[in-house]
């Protein structure tokens, strides 16, 4: 049974979780990063305006906050807080809770553009990479 389960790491590296199969090579993981240009290609040709992102939950989130779809293309002007909440309705995340998002393992101003962030720190495979965490900072219901 060959089984490969694989997500995208926030440095756009693509990752292996589990590996039950007895033959991998670096040849499997360079295809996927060809197809993975070819994909930010094709939607970069189609929608000119608009920028492909990759949103995923931290390590330590994983579990706890899964986001339901992954890939996006978002228009250029779209703001890291309209983002932000996007994200809160598609992960059902807490009022409670504090959202971060890091792209490059680095915190943008919320009033960033996302077409801006994409033009400085979009990955070589042409996708941007937007990871997000939670922090309980306005205290705990109970």
């Amino acid at each position: 049974m060959n089984t490969i389960t694989t997500y995208y790491s926030a440095n756009s590296q693509l990752q292996n979780n589990s590996i039950t199969t007895s033959t991998t090579s670096t040849d499997d993981v360079s295809n996927l990063y060809l197809e993975r240009v070819k994909k930010s290609q094709i939607i970069l040709e189609k929608y000119p305006d608009r920028v492909p992102l990759i949103i995923q939950p931290s390590k330590s989130d994983r579990d706890a906050y899964p986001i339901d779809k992954s890939k996006y293309i978002t228009p250029r002007d779209l703001t890291l807080l309209q983002l932000q909440q996007i994200i809160r309705k598609r992960v059902k995340f807490p009022a409670e809770k504090a959202l971060f998002m890091f792209i490059n393992n680095k915190i943008f101003p919320i009033t960033s553009m996302v077409g801006t962030i994409y033009d400085a720190n979009k990955d070589p495979d042409g996708f941007l990479y937007v990871t997000y965490c939670q922090e309980s900072t306005f205290g705990y219901l109970q």
